[in-house]
Protein backbone atom coordinates (compact mmCIF):
# COMPACT_ATOMS: atom_id res chain seq x y z
CA UNK A 1 0.00 0.00 0.00
CA UNK A 2 1.05 3.56 -0.51
CA UNK A 3 1.86 5.40 2.73
CA UNK A 4 -0.86 7.92 1.85
CA UNK A 5 -3.49 5.25 2.40
CA UNK A 6 -2.20 3.53 5.53
CA UNK A 7 -2.58 3.84 9.27
CA UNK A 8 0.43 2.68 11.31
CA UNK A 9 -0.47 -0.27 13.53
CA UNK A 10 2.50 -2.29 14.74
CA UNK A 11 1.34 -5.51 16.38
CA UNK A 12 1.56 -9.29 16.18
CA UNK A 13 -0.65 -11.13 13.72
CA UNK A 14 -4.00 -12.18 15.17
CA UNK A 15 -4.77 -15.89 15.18
CA UNK A 16 -7.27 -15.26 12.36
CA UNK A 17 -4.68 -13.39 10.27
CA UNK A 18 -2.04 -16.05 10.88
CA UNK A 19 -4.43 -18.84 9.84
CA UNK A 20 -5.43 -17.02 6.65
CA UNK A 21 -1.83 -16.22 5.67
CA UNK A 22 -0.79 -19.80 6.41
CA UNK A 23 -3.58 -21.08 4.17
CA UNK A 24 -2.64 -18.69 1.35
CA UNK A 25 1.01 -19.78 1.54
CA UNK A 26 0.02 -23.46 1.54
CA UNK A 27 -2.30 -23.05 -1.47
CA UNK A 28 -0.54 -20.32 -3.43
CA UNK A 29 2.02 -20.30 -6.21
CA UNK A 30 5.03 -22.60 -6.37
CA UNK A 31 7.11 -19.79 -4.81
CA UNK A 32 4.70 -19.38 -1.87
CA UNK A 33 6.06 -22.40 -0.01
CA UNK A 34 9.48 -20.70 0.12
CA UNK A 35 7.95 -17.95 2.28
CA UNK A 36 6.13 -20.16 4.79
CA UNK A 37 8.96 -20.00 7.35
CA UNK A 38 8.67 -16.19 7.39
CA UNK A 39 5.14 -16.29 8.76
CA UNK A 40 6.31 -16.85 12.35
CA UNK A 41 8.47 -13.70 12.06
CA UNK A 42 5.80 -11.49 10.46
CA UNK A 43 4.00 -8.63 12.17
CA UNK A 44 1.37 -6.18 11.04
CA UNK A 45 2.92 -2.73 10.60
CA UNK A 46 -0.01 -0.82 9.06
CA UNK A 47 -3.53 -1.21 7.79
CA UNK A 48 -5.53 0.39 5.03
CA UNK A 49 -7.14 3.71 5.92
CA UNK A 50 -10.29 3.01 3.88
CA UNK A 51 -11.60 0.46 6.39
CA UNK A 52 -10.94 -2.73 4.43
CA UNK A 53 -8.86 -5.45 6.12
CA UNK A 54 -5.76 -4.95 3.91
CA UNK A 55 -2.56 -5.23 5.98
CA UNK A 56 1.08 -4.31 5.47
CA UNK A 57 3.51 -6.82 6.94
CA UNK A 58 7.13 -6.69 8.04
CA UNK A 59 9.59 -9.19 9.48
CA UNK A 60 11.94 -9.32 12.45
CA UNK A 61 10.83 -6.20 14.30
CA UNK A 62 10.84 -3.84 11.32
CA UNK A 63 8.17 -1.17 11.52
CA UNK A 64 7.75 -0.61 7.78
CA UNK A 65 7.01 -3.07 5.00
CA UNK A 66 9.48 -3.75 2.23
CA UNK A 67 8.95 -1.82 -0.99
CA UNK A 68 9.72 -2.54 -4.59
CA UNK A 69 8.43 -4.89 -7.21
CA UNK A 70 5.70 -7.17 -5.94
CA UNK A 71 5.69 -10.93 -6.34
CA UNK A 72 2.16 -12.26 -5.88
CA UNK A 73 2.42 -15.44 -3.83
CA UNK A 74 -1.27 -16.29 -3.75
CA UNK A 75 -4.56 -15.02 -5.17
CA UNK A 76 -7.93 -16.06 -3.82
CA UNK A 77 -11.57 -15.08 -4.19
CA UNK A 78 -14.56 -15.62 -1.97
CA UNK A 79 -16.72 -13.83 0.57
CA UNK A 80 -16.21 -12.01 3.85
CA UNK A 81 -18.22 -13.11 6.90
CA UNK A 82 -20.71 -10.36 5.98
CA UNK A 83 -21.17 -11.86 2.50
CA UNK A 84 -19.11 -9.22 0.67
CA UNK A 85 -17.45 -10.71 -2.45
CA UNK A 86 -13.68 -10.26 -2.08
CA UNK A 87 -10.39 -10.86 -3.86
CA UNK A 88 -7.17 -11.41 -1.92
CA UNK A 89 -3.53 -11.18 -2.96
CA UNK A 90 -0.56 -12.02 -0.78
CA UNK A 91 2.48 -10.02 -1.85
CA UNK A 92 6.21 -10.41 -1.23
CA UNK A 93 8.74 -7.69 -1.97
CA UNK A 94 12.51 -7.93 -1.80
CA UNK A 95 12.21 -11.54 -0.66
CA UNK A 96 9.93 -10.82 2.31
CA UNK A 97 6.22 -11.10 3.01
CA UNK A 98 4.92 -7.55 2.63
CA UNK A 99 1.17 -7.19 2.13
CA UNK A 100 -2.15 -8.96 2.40
CA UNK A 101 -4.38 -7.08 -0.01
CA UNK A 102 -8.11 -7.63 0.45
CA UNK A 103 -10.42 -5.90 -2.03
CA UNK A 104 -14.21 -5.91 -2.14
CA UNK A 105 -15.45 -6.68 -5.64
CA UNK A 106 -18.48 -4.41 -5.08
CA UNK A 107 -16.44 -1.47 -3.70
CA UNK A 108 -17.66 -2.02 -0.10
CA UNK A 109 -15.22 -0.29 2.26
CA UNK A 110 -15.89 -1.87 5.63
CA UNK A 111 -15.95 -5.64 5.99
CA UNK A 112 -14.15 -8.33 7.94
CA UNK A 113 -11.27 -10.54 6.97
CA UNK A 114 -12.50 -13.67 5.19
CA UNK A 115 -11.78 -17.13 6.53
CA UNK A 116 -10.08 -19.79 4.37
CA UNK A 117 -13.25 -21.91 4.27
CA UNK A 118 -14.96 -19.16 2.26
CA UNK A 119 -12.14 -18.79 -0.29
CA UNK A 120 -10.90 -20.46 -3.47
CA UNK A 121 -7.49 -20.03 -5.06
CA UNK A 122 -7.67 -18.32 -8.47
Amino acid sequence: MSEDFTIPEVRPLSAEEFRLLDWLLAHGSAEAANYAAQLARARVVSRCACGCPTLDLALDGKTRPTVGVSLILAEAAGHSPEGVPVNLMLHAREGELSELEVVAVDQTRRFSLPVPERLSIV
